[in-house]
């Protein structure tokens, strides 16, 4: 559907009555001032960005001053608007929960939509999720940047340094790297893990972006005080679940994230070399919801579940 040229048509300024200025313009400035554009507020509410203008634009003229000031990178609060503004945000976070707990009474439960990067998804969610017995949640797979506000999701799980303005965000799950082979390899090698990363070929995760804790293998080794001929060997994946699966399949050793590759480890098709070996990440999982916007009962149920299935962990190795 294509976005409105309306907020729900424009009101006179004594319809929101008396003191108040009008609700829809309020909205309007509400989510360009928590969002810093007006293109994302109209993202959010399901408009055009000439539609939120038009609000600011009559809630301006109705206040006989200017609220924002545009720039090429969004918008600007004036010091009159930065001073008004974390009350509007209050006020329609206490609107939206009163309003969600409205159309809950006598409702069915309802489902959770939670979005979550592929990989972790099916690695470390997706049997959680089963185990738990969540069978009111619907995952959905590697979200868009936008797909949070686009697609209404409740919560979404990215991996990253925390820094995503606009959303309301609570870490979930710390994770490392360490070097994983298949266990037929690691026999091969006398169960050696020395032998293991100095000669067996190496598997090089070439994602980005990339966490700057996260080594490559030749940072790896200089750590570790070793040496081997060959580094630039071996398989190039583009996506840290690839290179688990190319341990997996014994193409070589790679270093794998441990919540990624903790259920193969658990099934006995990789054996992880930590002795000495684990690197923590400075990124890890977050649970982000959109600022101004309440969690139903079911999805803040659902982010307490999650974090006490996500204490921090290593993975078993040798």
């Amino acid at each position: 559907m294509a976005p409105s040229e309306n907020l729900n048509d424009t009101e006179p300024a004594h319809a929101a009555g008396p003191g108040l200025l009008p609700l829809n313009a309020l909205r309007a400035f509400e989510a360009a001032a928590r969002r810093g554009s007006l293109a994302a507020a109209a993202r959010e509410l399901g408009v055009t960005p000439g539609a939120v203008s038009q609000q600011i634009r009559l809630l301006e003229d109705v206040l006989k001053t200017r609220l924002l000031e545009r720039t090429g990178q969004g918008v600007l609060l004036t010091v009159e608007a930065a001073d008004a503004a974390p009350f509007l945000h209050e006020a329609f976070a206490s609107l939206a929960e009163a309003s969600a707990r409205l159309r809950q009474a006598g409702a069915a439960p309802a489902r959770v939509r939670l979005g979550a990067p592929g990989a972790f998804a099916a690695a470390w969610l997706a049997p959680r999720l089963s185990s738990g017995g969540h069978g009111d949640v619907s995952l959905i797979s590697d979200p868009g940047p936008d797909d949070l506000d686009r697609f209404r999701l409740d919560i979404e799980i990215r991996f990253g340094d925390g820094q995503w303005p606009g959303y309301g965000v609570r870490p979930l799950l710390s994770d490392s790297v360490m070097p994983a082979l298949s266990p037929d390899l690691f026999e091969a090698c006398g169960r050696d893990w020395r032998r293991a990363v100095t000669e067996l070929p190496l598997i090089h995760d070439t994602s980005m972006p990339r966490d700057p804790a996260q080594p490559d293998w030749q940072a790896w080794l200089d750590r570790n005080g070793l040496k081997r001929a060959g580094m630039a060997q071996g398989d190039h994946v583009s996506a840290p679940d690839h290179a688990v699966r190319a341990a997996i399949a014994g193409r070589g050793v790679a270093l794998v994230r441990a919540s990624l590759a903790e259920g193969a480890v658990s099934e006995g098709r990789l054996v992880t070399l930590i002795a000495g070996g684990v690197t923590p990440l400075n990124w890890r999982y977050h649970l982000l919801v959109p600022e101004g916007r309440p969690l139903s009962r079911a999805a803040r149920a659902l982010t307490v579940q999650l974090a006490e299935a996500a204490r921090p962990f290593e993975t078993a190795g040798v």
